[in-house]
């Protein structure tokens, strides 16, 4: 019986903690939210990557955009981030970032990287942020 009852017990403590999980509590009202990579341009002979995102969020929020990008060259790793803030217009718009190359690595050149993406939208009730990770090609 005390198997039992010890068995019932984390079975409703299980349960509880589940549903907690996944109410939604003070989460902000953010709406559906969504960004990807369109373009990955190479600049200054390497130096740098011209990534232009296609950012949606609700209207009114602001959306604050990190991209770091990764890619090989040679033998040598080629990685840079950048950040950019702007407030959203409810449709699809262009976020432009200028990604310099960290000065110890390699320089960017043609072909694939990783890009990852992590947007914070946030409103009066609050922020989600969301990480993703894509693989884009360096043109």
């Amino acid at each position: 019986m005390r198997r039992f009852t010890a068995f019932l017990a984390v079975l409703t403590a299980l349960i509880i903690g589940s549903v907690l999980l996944l109410a939604p509590g003070a989460q902000a009202d953010t709406g559906p939210s969504t960004t990807r990579v369109v373009t990955a341009d190479r600049a200054a002979q390497g130096e740098r990557v011209v990534v232009t995102l296609s950012a949606t969020c609700p209207a009114g929020a602001t959306i604050k955009v990190v991209v770091t990008v990764t890619a090989a060259n040679d033998n040598r790793i080629a990685q840079g981030a950048r950040q950019k803030k702007v407030d959203c217009a409810g449709t699809a718009q262009p976020i432009e970032l200028r990604v310099e190359h960290n000065p110890i690595g390699a320089i960017f050149i043609v072909g694939a990287a990783t890009a990852t993406t992590v947007r914070t939208v946030c409103d009066d009730s609050g922020c989600d942020t969301i990480s993703f990770d894509e693989t884009i090609r360096i043109s």
